[in-house]
């Protein structure tokens, strides 16, 4: 007898539920429709026609692989599998069963390229669709993990390279070449000055004596010495060039990626080792990612500006309102935010010490000029020997200081307490940018936005890392993390659509405030008491 063997032909009748289905992927179908991205697949399946045999059908891979990473499914493997026993994506397919590699192929070849041209069509039809309301943009980050080895990391190797210019300089100094130039020297220009000394004192570095007991002349030495300097600064400016301006750190195994703490380390306190890792910015409004980018960067505050120049680039417009918390709060981004009329409501560094109390404003800066908490006007004085931070900077000096009742707070973190003046650099500028978030985000509308952004972008990325599991990457290179990460997003709004299809309450806002209520204050320091002197009665 025979077990676990049958010849019985399987043969499924679709249920009202598969039909359902059925009808949510018609309904996404007619969304790529509208959505024109099947202009951008033409265009380039033209230049692949007439090779050989037909390949599948490019819009219902298009489709496909959407629908895939809706579903949570973005292995190339598992959609292989889905394509051969999953019933909605033979629907799609129309019964055709691509390999895995014929999906990186089309992911490599037609996504790629156009990802945000894809991306941002598609999640425009989205909110026409539903006529949702994407005027409150809200922005943030997170840290992912990359594809690659562990503590293969290279560090940027700024020190050894000047004390490697300073030895260059040295030697030649004793070659006879006085370098008078600031910049350090590069290796070209220490090539040309090797092949001058061979030529000048006849070195012939083809004959050069090796091993132990061969005298070596005093430029047959000097000469092998600058050799092993040359190719020790080719290797630094080598690594240099990979690292770039703004960061200091790469992988051996992804170029790309940088060497970074990442969240889950820093909050559980459970380590601190450097990891493989991308910072992945999002846009999100209305529950709907609106615009994703890829950095290098390990903080937030500058992928602000690139992170809104996209946005421009594929919408055609600025945010009206933006909210961020306190890691994007810098002069720059505030400034940019004037320049292109976006509401300010993103957060600056001292809020969380201004809103408890810990940590509360000293000055407050008008355009006629800045006061003290005790509303003493302060003085612009000169730089002189202390070093001026910031471009922008001004120096201001307040007098007074130790009749002061709230000199406590003011001289808290300061060495020299018994002065009766203090020096603080200001940007008013600056200042006066953050007077106003402070002003937008303790409004009404303001706590709106502050609690809507916590929702919405907060649980965009709950969704993304917890319900998805997109805890590591899995590509390598920028440009394909990037596709990786748009698929991802895109995949998320494809999921916020089907739910809105049976959504009855679609709103724009998650949290909306109720009719009374009213702004916040920060709260104001406390003078210090005065001692009273009790005399005692004999």
């Amino acid at each position: 007898m025979k077990y676990f063997s049958t010849k019985h032909a399987l043969f499924v009748v679709p249920s009202n539920r598969c039909n359902e289905e059925f009808e949510k992927i018609d309904k996404f179908l007619e969304l790529l429709e509208k959505s024109d991205i099947g202009k951008i697949i033409e265009k380039t399946y033209k230049k692949d026609t007439n090779k050989g045999r037909n390949g599948f059908n490019p819009y219902n891979m298009m489709a496909m692989i959407l629908y895939c990473f809706s579903k949570f499914k973005s292995s190339l493997r598992e959609m292989e599998d889905l394509n051969v026993f999953d019933m909605r994506i033979m629907y799609i397919m129309e019964q055709q069963a691509p390999t895995y590699k014929t999906i990186c192929e089309y992911i490599n070849n037609y996504i790629l390229p156009y990802q945000y041209e894809i991306f941002t069509m598609i999640t425009k039809a989205i909110i026409d669709k539903f006529n949702l309301d994407i005027s409150n943009q809200y922005l943030d980050g997170t840290k992912i993990e990359a594809n690659a080895n562990k503590y293969k990391f290279v560090w940027k190797p700024t020190t050894y390279h000047k004390k490697l210019d300073e030895k260059i300089r040295e030697l030649l100094s004793n070659m006879g070449y006085n370098i008078l130039q600031k910049e350090m020297i590069k290796s070209n220009q220490f090539y040309d000055l090797i092949n001058e000394f061979v030529k000048t004192k006849n070195i012939d570095i083809h004959n050069i004596p090796i091993g132990r007991g061969k005298r070596l002349s005093k430029e047959q030495k000097q000469y092998k010495l600058a050799y092993q300097y040359l190719l020790k600064l080719l290797e630094y400016e080598e690594k240099e060039a990979i690292c770039g301006k703004n960061r200091k750190s790469y992988f051996k195994t992804d170029k790309d990626a940088t060497a970074m703490v990442l969240k889950e380390d820093y909050y559980s306190k459970l380590s601190h080792d450097f990891h493989a890792g991308y910072n992945i910015q999002v846009l999100v409004s209305a529950g709907i990612i609106t615009m994703y980018g890829v950095f290098q960067d390990r903080s937030d505050h500058y992928t602000f500006i690139p992170m809104n120049d996209l946005y421009y680039k594929f919408y055609g417009k600025y945010p009206s309102n933006e909210c961020a918390d306190a890691g994007y709060g810098i002069y720059i981004n505030y400034q940019y935010m004037y320049e292109h009329n976006i509401n300010n409501y993103v957060k600056f560094q001292s809020w969380e010490g201004e809103s408890s109390g810990k940590n509360p404003q000293l000055f407050y800066t008008f355009p006629d000029g800045v006061l003290c908490l005790n509303a003493c006007i302060g003085k612009e004085i000169p730089f002189d020997k202390t070093h001026q931070r910031n471009k922008n900077g001004k120096l201001y000096e307040f007098t007074g200081c130790n009749e002061c009742n709230y000199s406590y707070i003011c001289k808290k973190k300061l060495k020299n307490k018994e002065l009766n003046f203090r020096h603080i650099e200001l940007i008013p500028e600056y200042e006066l940018f953050k007077e106003q978030a402070r002003i937008n985000l303790l409004s009404p509308k303001g706590i709106e936005i502050r609690v809507n952004r916590s929702i919405q972008v907060e649980g965009t990325f709950g969704q993304l890392k917890q319900n998805m599991q997109y805890v590591r990457i899995r590509r390598r290179g920028m440009e394909k993390v990037k596709c990786e990460v748009m698929l991802i997003c895109l995949g998320r709004n494809i999921r916020k659509f089907f739910s809105l299809l049976d959504s009855k309450d679609i709103r724009s806002n998650y949290w909306k405030k109720p009719n009374n209520l009213k702004s916040e204050k920060f709260p104001f320091p406390k003078q210090k008491e005065k001692k009273t002197e009790t005399k005692s009665i004999t």
